[in-house]
């Protein structure tokens, strides 16, 4: 825009001085024509001086303005490209915007959810801890089986022990009750033997004598 503005002060420049060169082409001949009339030449002049000096004031003028306009343009588009950036962060924004209520759709959605989450948490806590309770349950059973299954065990090895004690205090008892009539049996044999001898010594010496002996009623007694 500021360029041909630029362009449309140049071209009225370039008119200007084509005007001023023509107006001292063409006055040459009348000043010559008239070298006798009663004219005043300095007035010309003086407008040629006047229309230079404000040829060069606008000419001046024109190259601060076209300057200006150079820097104002710089600001315009500075101006452009932030509101550009500001136009596509408004758009970015206005799409955020659009798209809050499904945001927040989504937000209550997800807090349904959580809600249903906690709910079920809760149940499988409970569950968990009736689990618990049913393992530890389950555990004391098995422990009590485990036990008991022990304690029989342990009353059979006692019960089969004490068999085997029976059984070895029987074969003592028998061997000692064995030895015991051996010894008896012995003893009376041993103790028929002597009453047998000295049955026979009494009787010899009842036939020699007619009497019996008192050590051999002391024997039998």
């Amino acid at each position: 825009m500021f360029d041909s503005i630029r362009d449309k002060i140049q071209t009225v420049q370039e008119g200007i001085a084509a005007s001023f060169r023509g107006l001292n082409v063409n006055d040459a001949p009348r000043r010559a024509a008239r070298n006798n009339s009663n004219v005043n030449y300095n007035a010309g002049a003086d407008v040629l001086n006047k229309y230079q000096t404000n040829w060069s004031e606008m000419h001046q003028l024109a190259e601060e303005n076209s300057k200006k306009a150079e820097g104002i343009d710089h600001t315009i588009k500075s101006l452009h490209e932030s509101f550009e950036k500001q136009w596509v962060t408004i758009g970015h924004l206005c799409s955020s915007i659009v798209t809050i209520p499904q945001l927040l759709n989504g937000v209550q959605e997800l807090m349904e959810q959580i809600g249903t989450l906690q709910v079920l948490f809760a149940d499988v806590e409970t569950s968990l801890l009736k689990l618990e309770d049913m393992i530890e349950t389950q555990e004391l059973q098995e422990k009590q089986l485990d036990h008991r299954f022990q304690l029989a065990m342990f009353k059979e090895k006692k019960l089969s022990e004490i068999e085997q004690v029976k059984e070895e205090l029987a074969r003592n008892h028998a061997e000692k009750v064995r030895q015991y009539e051996l010894r008896r049996q012995r003893m009376l044999k041993e103790r028929q033997e002597a009453f047998g001898k000295v049955f026979e010594e009494d009787m010899q010496q009842y036939k020699m004598s007619g009497k019996i002996p008192s050590k051999t009623t002391e024997l039998y007694d």
